[in-house]
């Protein structure tokens, strides 16, 4: 007979120890013995068969040669979490998981402890939170007094200590003052150890502090002499596998650093509730923490236990450098690396150099806006350079040289290769370009680069006509240039593309722009009626001849 009765909890190495400890031996002698919380739905205990030590030696051999346990077969089936259990033909058996302990195999959380039935020739799935070393399968015939037969495979698998396993670990904070702690609860007896480490950042690995390892005392994990701060955690590890945990996530620091430029010196603003001392030193960026340069400045908070602002002085030692805070009246703090950004130093010099950009615009702009009204300066120039390789090509480039300079207006000149034969004869092409160029520049004229199919070869031709052109492409500084084409004697792929960068004109069709482009005054606007109907007429035989040459020079061009 059996009575129970409810009483406080007691941890599970002493009930262990109580219930291996007596046995029901004399008619009529109670012993009390101290069991598991029961639970009000139902009532889980073992029974053992009183008898004297040779009895239950014969028992035993007797029960390990007939009833070894039942045999079982299982598979583990990972994307359904579940362990899937068939026996070989015989009669029914209970199956169940659960964690293997130093004397028992403790059930699973609710909804995970339940016990199914398999017969011979169906399948249980059982299903697991978690995959862990010591969760085992054990079988039983249903009859009572039976032999369990239990196995637990996972001990040697690699997946069973991976991130299963550190999810069933309940972690809990218990640090205060300068002692870091954490309590852990385990479903598996493993002994795991711990040490500390640095975060500088949550998607960066933690770094490992040396000579810090944590001591531990029945599950607790204890390390003196700590900056409580969320950055610093404990790693967790058992042999391959660890897992960092990072206590006072949810708690503000106990302290905090600002920092300020003013002058040639650089000033923390330490913001902190406890009383502490605080200290910081020049490091070399490259090296991060362990490139730290002396000295090494400190301050300390010893009054009382509200909010307290602390101000730390330090010269600049040199542009770029970076400062690094800690925590020095503990063994293990966080260290933090600023760097100072002193580009606001140089405020004022930017604000003197937008001032003095802005009054040049505005004296730019005046001297533009009061040009028109100090007369008519001198004309400006167009240089019209080509490379015509044909006879027909020339004649066109000269009726657009001459349509240009009868469109301009006041007295613009245009220049053109082929009406000073003479002086480039007697100075040769070369010279000419470069003293037709030095005019352009002098007098703020606009070069036209007459492009056709003739200069997209490496060496623009041999024909002396193309020599002005060549060479112009050759200097540098240029003045302002402008590209025109003629679409039946060039396309777009033939220009370079390094001048694709230029205002480009297809002729005829963008002449309007391109007479816009150079500054066009239209023809003299001193003429009379009669004089604008016959400059209208004129400009139109001239539009109408440059058309006709340009089909002459295209069939030509197709031809050869």
């Amino acid at each position: 007979m059996f009575q129970f009765c409810r009483r406080h909890k007691m941890p599970a190495s002493a009930q262990r120890k109580l219930l291996s400890r007596y046995c029901l031996s004399e008619k009529g002698h109670h012993i009390s013995v101290t069991s598991q919380d029961i639970s009000h739905k139902k009532l889980r205990f073992k029974r053992t068969q009183p008898s004297d030590p040779e009895a239950v030696e014969v028992l035993l051999r007797r029960d390990s040669q007939k009833h070894k346990g039942p045999e079982f077969y299982f598979d583990l089936l990972p994307e359904a979490r579940v362990i899937r259990v068939s026996i070989p033909p015989g009669p029914e058996v209970n199956v169940r998981l659960c964690h293997q302990w130093a004397l028992e195999c403790e059930e699973l959380n609710s909804p995970f402890d339940a016990q199914e039935t398999v017969s011979w020739g169906r399948t249980v799935d059982l299903p697991y939170e978690f995959l862990q070393p010591c969760l085992c399968i054990e079988a039983s015939y249903l009859q009572e007094d039976t032999v369990r037969r239990r196995k637990c495979p996972f001990q040697s698998w690699p997946e069973a200590y991976g991130p299963d396993f550190w999810k069933s670990v309940k972690f809990t904070d218990y640090s205060q003052h300068s002692q870091m702690v954490m309590a852990l609860t385990l479903h598996c007896p493993l002994k795991l150890e711990a040490s500390l480490c640095q975060r500088q950042g949550w998607h960066i690995l933690c770094e490992d502090l040396p000579n810090a390892t944590a001591r531990e005392s029945e599950g607790r994990y204890v390390l003196e002499k700590v900056d409580l701060h969320p950055q610093l955690c404990f790693k967790f590890s058992f042999g391959n596998s660890s897992h960092v945990e990072c206590p006072r996530q949810t708690a503000a620091p106990s302290w905090n650093v600002s920092i300020d430029t003013q002058a040639q010196q650089l000033i923390l603003h330490f913001s902190t509730r406890i009383h502490a001392t605080f200290s910081a030193a020049w490091s070399h960026p490259d090296l991060g923490q362990d490139g730290l340069v002396p000295p090494v400045y400190s301050i300390s908070q010893t009054q009382g236990s509200g909010p307290v602002t602390l101000d730390l002085i330090i010269p600049f030692l040199r542009p770029g450098g970076c400062i690094l805070v800690w925590r020095s009246d503990v063994q293990f703090a966080w260290k933090r690396l600023l760097c100072p950004d002193v580009s606001h130093r140089r405020l004022g010099l930017l604000i003197l150099a937008l001032l003095a950009l802005t009054t040049l615009l505005g004296v730019v702009l005046v001297l533009t806006l009061w040009r028109p009204l100090s007369g008519p300066g001198p004309a400006q120039p167009v240089l019209l350079l080509h490379a015509a390789d044909s006879e027909a090509q020339r004649r066109l480039v000269g009726a657009l040289a001459e349509l240009l300079r009868a469109t301009l207006g006041g007295g613009r000149d245009v220049i053109v290769d082929l009406w000073e034969g003479t002086r480039m004869a007697r100075l040769g092409p070369l010279p000419w370009l470069w003293a037709a160029r030095a005019q352009v520049m002098r007098e703020r004229g606009t070069v036209l680069l007459l492009w056709s199919s003739a200069c997209s070869s490496p060496t623009c031709g041999p024909d002396p006509h193309t020599s002005p052109l060549c060479g112009l492409l050759r200097t540098a500084p240029r003045p302002l240039l402008l590209l025109a084409y003629f679409s039946s004697l060039c396309t777009k792929g033939d220009i370079p593309p390094p001048l694709r960068a230029l205002p480009r004109y297809r002729l005829l069709r963008d002449l309007p722009r391109l007479l816009r482009a150079l500054g066009a005054a239209g023809p003299s606007t001193q003429a009379t009626g009669w004089g604008r109907l016959g400059a209208r007429q004129c400009l139109r035989s001239r539009l109408e001849l440059c058309r006709r040459l340009e089909r002459e020079a295209a069939t030509l061009a197709h031809q050869t």
